[in-house]
Formats: C-alpha cells, structure tokens, sequence
C-alpha cells in the first residue's frame, strides 16, 4: 500500500533501531486513523507497522479491532489468530474472538469464546454477562451457517447424499456450500438496538472519509425494542432539530421474545444547518422513557444543483425548513418524464485526462490503452499527467495533445507517494480551466487514485483496487495464478481493457432484434384483429410493492381518448373483479390474467402501438423488439441503470431516499412507497400520448 522503503534512506541505515522508528510512527498514524474513526486507514497503518514488529500481539489486536468495524470480519479473524499465536491464553483476546462471532451470527462460537474467556480470567464480569444473555435467550438466538459452519458439518450433508456421492475421489469436486441445510433452522436473531439503513454518504474530504449530508436527505432506519417506541428525534450538536412517530410495530414470524420493529424515514434538509463538522445523533424514545442511539461525527457539504445531476432521482432540488412541509412538497411535486435514450456522459467527452504518475515501464504498459482511448474518443483532446520519471518517453509517444509534468515522490516513511498541500493546490489550479469531462488513472495500484479529485473531471475512473467508492465509475479484473495467486496477464492488456470498458459505457449498443417467423394472427384467438391498433398495459411485477396502481385509471383515460384497443395483463385473478363496468363492457379492452405461451405473450409486445409497464421484464422485451414503451419506475433501484434500452419514456420521482434497494423488509420504506404511488395516470398519460 505505502510503496517501498528507498530513495533518500540508505540500505545501510536499516536495522533493528530503525525499523522501531518507522514503526513507531506508523502506529502514531494508525492511533490517530483509529481516533477519527477511520477504520481501513487505521487498519492498513497497523498492518505496515506489523511487517517491522510482527511480535507486537497488541497492534495484531489493534488491527483485528479496525478491520471488524470496518465490517471485515474474515479478515479481522484472521488478525486475532496471529495475536493468539503470540499470546495464547490471554482472557481479553478470548472475549475479542466471542464478540467478533457474536456480530457475525456465528452464536456458537461466540459461547465457546466467552466460555475460554472465563477459564483464563474466572470471576470476570464481561464474559460471564455475555453467557448469561445467551442463555436467556436461547429461545430466540438461531444460528445462521456461515461458510465455516457449512464445512464443518459437512458430515451432515454427506450422510443424506447418494452412496456413490461419499466417495473422496467423488465427493472432492463438489460444493457443499451450495446444498441444501438438513440440520439447521434458518431464523435470524433478534436483537434490541437501533439501525440506520440510509443516512447520507461516506465522502473523502478535510475531515476525513465521514458520513456527508448535502441538501435534502432521507434518514431512514428502524429501531427493535421489547417495548413500544414512541418516537425518533434527529439531534445536530446535541439540539433536537427533528421529531417525529415512527411506524410499527412490526413482528417477524419467528419472533417469540416479544422485540418488534418500529421504523422511521425522516426527511430532511440540511441547508439550514453551517457548512462543517458537527455531532449527529438519531434517537428513539420507549414508552418508559428510554432510548436508543446512533452517533457518528458528520459533514454537511455544499448541496448539488439538479442541473449537475439532472439524472439522479435522489436529489430533491428544494428547501425547507418545516419537515412536514417539506415532505408535502417533494410528494405533490410533478413527476419526471425522461427519455429511454441517454448518455452516461450527459455530453459528448471533449477533455480528457489521463494520468500515469509512475514509472517509465509503467507509461510504456499503458500505450494500447492510450491509443484505443485516442479512437474511441477521437474529437477529445488528450491531456497526460506524468512524473518526470515517464515524461521523456510520453513526449515521443505522439498521443497527447498536452502533457503536465508533476512531482509525486514515493515517501519512504509513510510507504506511498504523497503531495503537500500547496502542491495540490497549484496542481488544482492548472488543471481547473481544462475542464475535464473525464479523468482516468491507468495505475493499478491505488497510490495515484486520490490524484483524481484534483482534476475537477465531472467523470473520474480507475482501477477498483482500494475501493474508492467516490469514482464514478471503477474497474476490475484480476487473473490468478491457481499457485500463488498473483496475476499472469500483461499489464498491458489489463490496461487496454479498463479503456475498452470505459467505451463501453460511453457508447450505445443496443440494437433491436425483430422476430420475422413470428406471425401477428396468433393474437385472433385474443380479440385482436390484423388490422387492430392495441396498447399493452401490462401491470405485474415479480416485486409486489414495484407495482404502479394506476393502470385501471390509465385504462380508462386511454378508452376515451385514444381509438386503440386496451389489452390489459396481469397475473392477479382479482384483477377482473376490480374493472369498473364501462371497461368490462368495452369491446376495446382485453383482460388476460392468465399465463400465456411465451410466442403468444411476444406476439402481443411486438406488434402494440405502445407497452406501458412497471419495472419489469416485459418492458425490456418490448424494448428489443422495437416497440415503443412507457415504464413506470419506482425509485428503489435508478431509473438510468433498469430501465428500457432506448426506446420510449420513463416516468419516476424524486425522493430523498431514491435508491433504498428494498426487497425483502417491505415494512422498512416507511414512506408507502410514494415513489411509485405518487406517480399519477395523467402524468402516465401524457408521457404516452407522447409517443403515440
């Protein structure tokens, strides 16, 4: 990660005394990572400082302790054993182990670990607590198998396996973490506490990566309690700025302990509260009085405009301080009706630029790429940032239009190439009026990446090695050796096919694909004659909640003005009994609420005038096919991500908490699902009469 120990430090001046130095200074800058909570900075520092004294157990624990809050349990474990190899029979690792299993649902292990806790340490409060609460509530606390789990009770698995399945030879190119469980329950615990399912973003910034609020946001979540929970406040800098009911309570099935779900999605905004970091606490109150809470230490950042997002339904472009307001106003605003034709871009690209801040082998891996780069955008001036390492042979490569040479050293202390910050600033500065539409990194490696965000680029790409989740767009391909596990493809290729996928999402492809054999009189049977113009309203959805309610309405509207036939699709058999009369006695309309044949169901789709759907497959297919479509979307996944290839109109919202990928827990939306029941027939309507 830090690069090498070199340059200015002699080979001769390393030894013991030395790498104690280094060491000391990289848990410094662990400690302080750990302090602002910046769990993977602090992990990695811990980890270089362990290759110089690997003996430390305490910092092996240190780095167990950040990789688990950073939600790496595998990882975590790992760093724990390498601790107990130093430390064997050490009471407080032992307890590490049972809460490390605990937040892994690995209960079992948990109990055992806690157990060992005691014997090294007997009379000690911690692990005695932990097992009495697993013991009261064994009633409600069910294993989940992990990977771990599935292996060591493969026996299990075997012994309902087929006899010819039992053999070594046989039964070692199988995968018994793809059979089915025989001997466990699969029920989830339930514990007591409150959970954040949305709240802003992780954002690298002044302060650190830390959660961001810009504008309105959604607050979404749920509390668990035994008791009924009565409300949920927001609290900026400990002053109450929002409460409000919450919404429950709800009861799993398998819940027997009493502890029930009460949700919550509060919609605020943060305009009114000072660019900055602040204190940011959300609390649920009990009908006793008592509460739950979430901390975290947060920045409120400059909102964005709807006009550098124009596509982004998460982004609601208004303000208000009065929270009810506030929502009365993004659920009675109008819809939006875009086109299924759209560029990832928003605008053809015009600059790029293109980084290779290493080595010369490096800029030399990286020709293909730049050329393919040239000829997939070949009215974009190319501009290279390069260290003076490569900037000699860049210059004779004739493939940028402008080079800029920077100074980015690798440091020998801190292990990776740094720049300080009047550097950044001037290198901000003369790169501020290319305007960049795109800037790529072609490293690897990711001690270029954070480069980017100098670039002022409305687009930035790169590897996805370190999981730089602000890039708009990442790429990632490994090869590995079956031995050790390291790479046996060319760089170069590697770096060619991070410029192909770049061009692949720049650039359209789709092309509808017709069925000439398909013959239109198989919708006779139907009621649909050769020379009838029909629309399709299709209203089924494998997600029930994803499924628009205004179909019968929309229904209606189009019987009266438009002279098209009305086929209506669903595969609710109450459909029917819910058709007012003058549909029911149309001789326009169409019911089929039965399954059709799949050349049946395409005859339908591609010879409508128009398909109107919900976020669906048919959509899709109508797509394919040529036929012009209207897709009602809701906003739990993006409109520009599912819906329809090209052809025809999407109709969605903006809401604050857009993108909330609910699926299973239909209670946690907390909003009715506005974002698909606030959409109306006439908005529908109009965006089909558009395409008619």
């Amino acid at each position: 990660m830090f690069g090498s120990v070199g340059g200015p430090w002699k080979r001769s001046r390393r030894g013991p005394d030395f790498d104690r130095q280094v060491a000391t200074y990289l848990i410094r800058r662990a400690d302080a990572a750990r302090d602002r909570h910046d769990w993977g900075a602090a992990a990695a520092f811990y980890d270089e400082a362990l290759r110089l004294v690997p003996e430390r157990a305490d910092l092996h624990v240190q780095r167990g302790h950040m990789l688990k809050e950073g939600g790496n349990l595998e990882a975590a474990e790992e760093a724990y054993e390498q601790a107990r190899i130093l430390m064997p029979n050490d009471a407080d690792l032992a307890l590490q182990f049972g809460h490390l299993y605990k937040l892994a649902g690995r209960y079992g292990d948990a109990e055992r670990a806690y157990e060992q806790a005691l014997s090294f340490k007997p009379g000690w409060d911690a692990p005695a607590m932990e097992l009495a609460a697993f013991r009261l509530r064994t009633d409600v606390i069910m294993e989940v198998p992990t990977r771990a789990v599935a292996e060591r009770d493969l026996g299990g698995t075997l012994r309902t396996a087929a006899a010819e399945l039992t053999e070594p030879v046989t039964i070692a190119k199988l995968v018994p973490a793809l059979a089915p469980d025989t001997e466990r329950s699969y029920s989830a615990t339930v514990e007591e506490g409150l959970s954040l399912k949305q709240a802003g973003r992780h954002e690298p910034g002044f302060w650190g990566r830390r959660r961001t609020f810009r504008g309105v946001e959604s607050i979404r979540g749920y509390s668990q309690s035994a008791a009924p929970i009565d409300e949920v406040q927001l609290l900026v800098d400990g002053t109450t700025v929002f409460r409000g009911p919450v919404r429950g309570p709800y009861l799993s099935a398998e819940e027997t302990s009493g502890v029930a779900k009460y949700v919550f999605n509060i919609w605020f905004d943060f305009s009114a509260i000072a660019l900055g970091s602040h204190a940011f606490e959300v609390r649920s109150i009990d009908a006793y009085g008592e509460s739950q809470s979430f901390h975290d230490d947060i920045v409120v950042a400059q909102p964005f405009t709807t006009a550098e997002l124009p596509d982004s339904d998460a982004l609601v472009g208004m303000k208000e301080v009065d929270p009810i307001v506030l929502e009365h106003r993004i659920r009675s605003a109008p819809s939006m009706i875009r086109s299924a034709q759209r560029d990832v871009l928003n605008s053809p690209a015009r600059s790029i630029l293109v980084m290779r801040t290493d080595q010369l082998g490096d800029m030399i891996a990286s020709i293909a790429a730049i050329r393919r780069l040239r000829a997939l955008f070949p009215d974009a001036r190319l501009v290279g940032l390069v260290t003076t390492a490569n900037a000699d042979i860049a210059a004779t490569l004739a493939l940028f239009d402008e080079i800029i040479t920077i100074d980015f050293p690798d440091d020998p202390i801190e292990r990776r190439r740094i720049m300080p910050l009047e550097q950044q600033e001037a290198l901000r500065r003369k790169l501020e009026p290319y305007r960049f539409d795109i800037a790529i990194d072609l490293a690897q490696s990711s001690v270029s990446r954070e480069l980017l965000r100098l670039s002022g680029a409305r687009f930035l790409y790169g590897d996805q090695e370190g999981s730089f989740d602000w890039l708009t767009a990442s790429f990632g391909i490994r090869t590995r050796d079956r031995l050790n596990q390291l790479d046996f493809v060319p760089h170069s290729r590697k770096a060619l096919a991070m410029v192909e996928a770049l061009g692949a999402i720049a650039h359209d492809s789709f092309e509808v694909v017709r069925r000439p054999e398909l013959a239109r009189d198989r919708l006779e049977p139907f009621g649909i004659g050769d020379g009838d113009r029909y629309a399709v309203l299709h209203m089924g959805a494998r997600i029930a909640f994803s499924r628009w309610p205004g179909f019968i309405a929309l229904a209606e509207r189009m019987l009266i003005e438009t002279d098209l036939k009305i086929v209506l699709m669903s595969d609710d058999a109450g459909v029917r009994a819910a058709l007012p009369a003058e549909l029911i006695a149309s001789s326009r309309v169409q019911l089929i609420d039965q399954r059709l044949p799949f050349d049946d169901f395409d005859a339908f789709v591609s010879f409508a005038e128009i398909l109107v759907g919900n976020d669906s497959g048919p959509k899709h297919l109508a797509s394919l096919r040529g036929t012009k479509v209207v897709t009602v979307h809701s906003a739990r996944i993006n409109w520009n991500d599912w819906g329809q290839e090209q052809i025809g109109m999407i109709v969605s919202r903006r809401v604050p908490c857009a993108g909330c990928n609910i699926f299973h827990d239909t209670e946690e939306c907390g909003k009715d699902f506005a974002c698909i029941r606030d959409i109306t027939p006439a908005e529908v309507f109009d965006a089909v009469r558009a395409q008619l």
